[in-house]
Formats: structure tokens, sequence, C-alpha cells
């Protein structure tokens, strides 16, 4: 496993198939909810690990500009299994996925990823990047890497974006940069693009963001958003 900020291999490809799926979803509708399969849930599922997550605490590390410390690491790892995605026998990466992209939306638009949104990006992420990537081929400890950046950076980035929504100013363009430089170093993106996107995903009443008091998600716990189980 890789202890850089740098993504891995698989996560790069990832990267690669967002920044295709961006461009090629931009005028299409919303993705529907199929209503045979289990929402909030993809196939990618992975067992999850107790081995110390060395590279989320250096992506972590890359987005705060400074050292992450091992027990911060495990405590956003830990609230995301326990508090965002309870529940889950398995580590879903799809999930995860779409929630550090929701993540990054809240910090440049200033809206809370409700439960709603959530789902929205999840069933987008369902529609357009799933079935484009190899997934049971792919090295296990590679996408294991990915989950469990992704989530460490969605935890993080969401409570450290409540606590500037009630600060303001300065804070939440903190939040924004942090957003923006952790997805284009992570994925490749660019922040305004993704959010282009992801807002037509609000089209539908069962998409429309219900956001809470000081632009915190309903249900939040200690900052954080939460999302589907």
């Amino acid at each position: 496993m890789t202890t850089s900020a740098s993504p891995n291999p698989w996560q790069s490809a990832l990267g690669h198939r967002l920044a295709q799926a961006l461009e090629q979803s931009r005028f299409a509708h919303a993705p529907q909810a199929d209503a045979a399969s289990e929402l909030g849930a993809t196939r990618w599922r992975l067992p999850s690990r107790v081995a110390e997550p060395t590279g989320a605490a250096a992506a972590l590390s890359e987005m705060l500009g400074t050292g992450a410390q091992a027990g911060l690491v495990t405590h956003c790892l830990q609230h995301y299994r326990n508090q965002l995605a309870p529940g889950r026998a398995e580590d879903d990466l799809g999930v995860a996925l779409a929630a550090y992209l929701g993540a990054c939306r809240q910090a440049f638009d200033h809206e809370a990823l409700s439960p709603q949104r959530w789902q929205a990006i999840t069933q987008w992420v369902k529609a357009w990047v799933i079935d484009e990537l190899p997934w049971d081929d792919a090295p296990l400890l590679q996408r294991q890497d990915a989950f469990e950046r992704l989530a460490v950076l969605t935890v993080a980035l969401g409570e450290w974006t409540v606590q500037a929504s009630r600060q303001g100013g300065a804070h939440q363009a903190s939040a924004t940069w942090m957003a923006r430089n952790s997805l284009q170093g992570q994925l490749g993106l660019d922040l305004p693009a993704l959010c282009a996107v992801l807002r037509n995903l609000d089209g539908g009443p069962a998409n429309t963001a219900a956001v809470g008091r000081e632009g915190q998600p309903p249900g939040a716990n200690q900052g954080a958003t939460r999302g589907p189980h």
C-alpha cells in the first residue's frame, strides 16, 4: 500500500473515469433510482481493514497543510463507518466516493450534503462510473486504500466546512480551498466543473437538499454530514 499523498494507480484510473463521466453527463437527465436495487449501496464493496490507514493519513495531511496525527485519521475513519454509514458489514467504496464528491460540493456551494443529495450522487456514480472500471481483478489493497482516503477526507472536510459556515468569511474560503486542492490531488478533478454537474442532480423533489440550522445537514453528528444508510 502506498504511503504517499498521491493516489495509487487504481484511484488514478478512477479519477480519469470521473473526468469522462462529468463531461459526458453534463447535459444528461439525472439518473433514476432502480427500484429493484438496494438504495444507498453499490457493488463496490470491500472487507474492512484494521491496519493503519497510512495512505489516508498522507492525503489528510496534504489537505490540511500539516501533519495529520494518527488519532485524527482513526477518528475520521471510525466516524465515517459508525455515524455516516452505520450497519454495513463491508465498506462500500462507491458510497464513500459519492460522499466525498458531495462534501467537496458542500465546501464550494456552502450548502449541506443532505441524505437526499448523497443518495442522488450515489445514483450518478452507479450510472456513469461503476461499470466502467475493473473491480474484482483490481488490487484489493489499492481499492481499500482508496476507500480509506475518501472516507477520511469526507469526514474531515465535512466537519471543517460546518465549522467554517458558523464563522463565515475567510473560514469558508479556507474550506473551499481545501476541497479544491484535495479534489485535484486525489482525483484530478476541477471543483467548479464537478459542482456544475452535481447541481443538476438536485432537479427532482426527492433530491432537494434540506439545509439545517447554521448550514448543518439534518442528522449531522459533531459537524459531519450524515447520509443514507
